[in-house]
């Protein structure tokens, strides 16, 4: 179970970071600018660095990641599955942290 927790949560830290970054693409097309691609640059940026500091740290990066879930899910009104995902990744880091500790 402890290795389940271990890359069940690192897995989804990585596609927390391809899913944003999957949207740098859109700069591409006409329909949008370049300010667009740079916003989710910043956003693959800023989970990149939390998954960084999750996998050193999981007790810290627990934290960070449980901070973007609710702002995602209280704060931005945007769709619930965005907010979900790094909230159950915050907790299943949480949760890895209290085992290594012990």
């Amino acid at each position: 179970m402890k290795k389940f927790i271990y890359y069940l949560s690192r897995v989804l830290s990585i596609i927390i970071v391809c899913f944003f970054a999957i949207f740098i693409l859109e700069g591409f097309s006409p329909e949008f600018s370049w300010q667009d691609s740079l916003s989710h640059f910043i956003l693959a940026f800023i989970f990149l660095t939390i998954t960084i500091v999750s996998w050193k740290k999981p007790l810290i990066g627990s934290w960070f990641f449980i901070a973007a879930g609710l702002f995602f899910l209280f704060g931005t009104g945007s769709n619930i599955i965005i907010g979900i995902v790094p909230l159950l990744t915050g907790i299943l880091f949480l949760i890895e942290g209290f085992v290594l500790k012990k």
